[in-house]
């Protein structure tokens, strides 16, 4: 039987005679012909992917043989299906690109543990400074994600196994209180200033703080939450935590929507403003926004804040669960890890005026 181009399920690629548009094609067992529907590209990976978006959005497919199906289509579907959905999707956007230029047109069966090491040292080398050890084994896991997704939704018969790649080394890096005011000298611009007050004031994760709204605080009770209503709760658990004395001005005085904002704009990403900041600072290569997160997290411990408090802070649900849903409402809701941020940024703001003051 003659090569069915592309092919998902019962779909495939095909071109009218005279013409270089590609067409989604099928065969209708009811008028026992085979049927053509245009595309409207000429460039074949386009097409691929245009039929892989009308098979998600149209087709139901049937249990397949993995030998019978390309990886491509899998990665595609699960991108559609669940993917662009997910709070990670920029990542596993990224992660599924990576898996799709280097496996090509494989089979599923083709993902082979052999095939993988090579995979795993390609990933390496893309770009100098190479991927992380860390980085490339989230890039396995969203890989393993899609085709276990496949398996789950009854597309494939069997999914080969993905090896878990290595743990990349712990970034333990904290900031001195000196690198803290160095940092703060650095912000320049108004949003550079916002997102420090709410990486400093709330330990959240830096996608976490770049979501938060003005809308997000109750200020009778003085409690800030850090998960968008609507926003399913993932293993990153985004707390609800108290305003301490310091951050408190700064959301008070901001403007309804977004907290941080560039010309009026929400914006995506921190890195380019933190890389600048750093740079200003001298601050070491390592340190990441995240950093600051590490950093708070060490002095509370430091200032002997009881580890209940300092995880519902973080997230690790502490204060999370059925059983202390209410525990937000209480006066003393993180009240040790509230004095010791207030504290720490009460000696950081001493020695940025003393600083200021003898230039």
């Amino acid at each position: 039987m003659q090569e069915r181009v592309g092919q998902i399920g019962d779909y495939w690629l095909s071109k009218r005679p005279g013409s270089d548009k590609w067409c989604r094609t099928w065969y209708d067992p009811v008028a026992r012909q085979t049927k053509r529907a245009s595309i409207g590209t000429s460039d074949l990976q386009a097409a691929q992917l245009k039929l892989a978006e009308w098979v998600v959005a149209h087709a139901t497919m049937g249990r397949q043989a993995a030998r019978d199906v390309a990886l491509g289509q899998v990665l595609v579907r699960y991108w559609h299906r669940k993917g662009k959905d997910l709070a990670s999707a920029e990542v596993t956007k990224i992660a599924l690109g990576y898996w799709s230029e280097f496996f090509g047109e494989s089979t599923v069966t083709e993902v082979t543990a052999a095939r993988q090491r090579e995979f795993i040292a390609w990933l390496a080398g893309q770009r100098t400074p190479p991927l992380s050890p860390g980085y490339i084994k989230r890039i396995l896991g969203i890989g393993k994600a899609a085709l276990n997704d496949a398996y789950k939704e009854g597309e494939l018969d069997t999914v080969p196994y993905i090896l878990p790649g290595e743990d990349g080394e712990p970034n333990d890096l904290v900031l001195t209180l000196e690198q803290s005011v160095a940092v703060w000298s650095a912000a320049e611009l108004p949003h550079e200033r916002m997102m420090l007050a709410l990486l400093y004031g709330t330990l959240a994760r830096p996608e976490a703080a770049l979501a938060l709204r003005r809308e997000f605080v109750d200020f009778n009770r003085r409690l800030l939450t850090q998960n968008p209503p609507g926003r399913k709760q993932t293993r990153k658990y985004r707390p609800v935590v108290p305003v301490c004395d310091f951050l408190l001005p700064w959301l008070a005085d901001a403007e309804p929507g977004p907290l941080v904002t560039w010309r009026g704009k929400p914006i995506a990403s921190f890195k380019t403003a933190w890389r600048k900041m750093r740079d200003r600072a001298g601050l070491p290569k390592g340190a990441v926004p995240k950093t600051i997160r590490h950093t708070m997290a060490t002095e509370l411990r430091a200032a002997g804040v009881p580890e209940a408090e300092i995880q519902g802070f973080l997230g690790h649900r502490a204060y999370g669960g059925k059983t202390e849903v209410y525990a937000k409402y209480r006066p003393d809701y993180l009240g040790h890890a509230v004095q010791a941020i207030d504290a720490y940024m009460l000696r950081l703001s001493c020695v940025l005026e003393t600083t200021k003051a003898t230039r």
